[in-house]
């Protein structure tokens, strides 16, 4: 489902642009530079994800009309955190590219990640609760269930060619 992702291909694709330039463009730059290319990229992979959800939760017609509106207000606030994703990738191949990452740049990405990974799992909870209240309580664990298989796949296929810091 997810190849190698163009995403991580576009960050370090930029490296030289960051270790030949003294002036690197920012993370805003190269994302608004590259807006159209991470929004179709988000698109693809919200469609195809939405397919995979809609194969697999075996919802009823009452089920369903209950759900998708819930759904999509969900996956609508995990774009934004994927957005986030996307810039904290963005600002780890920067500092690579400069030849090294430093501990206090390292220090910071980490914090983001983590800060990014808590936020993640609060949106899910958050959206788990409405769906047991909503839909059931069983359909709402199915919706983490598959939600925590497609975010394993995408955490894999996006990172795997990320080189990991020295």
């Amino acid at each position: 489902m997810f190849k190698h992702s163009p995403l991580v291909l576009l960050a370090f694709a930029s490296l030289p642009l960051f270790a030949a330039e003294g002036d690197a463009p920012s993370t805003k730059q190269v994302m608004q530079e590259h807006k159209a290319v991470i929004q179709n990229r988000l698109a693809d992979i919200d469609y195809k994800r939405k397919q995979i959800v809609e194969a697999n939760m075996a919802l009823t017609v009452p089920e369903g009309e209950a759900f998708w509106p819930v759904y999509n207000s969900y996956r609508t606030e995990a774009d934004k955190l994927s957005k986030e994703a996307i810039a904290l990738l963005l600002d780890y191949a920067r500092d690579y590219g400069q030849g090294s990452v430093s501990d206090e740049d390292a220090a910071k990405l980490q914090e983001r990640l983590l800060d990014l990974r808590k936020d993640q799992l609060e949106l899910k909870e958050k959206y788990a609760k409405r769906i047991a209240k909503e839909v059931s309580p069983k359909r709402s664990l199915r919706f983490l269930q598959i939600e925590d298989q497609l975010d394993a796949i995408s955490l894999l296929a996006n990172t795997s060619d990320v080189p990991l810091v020295e």
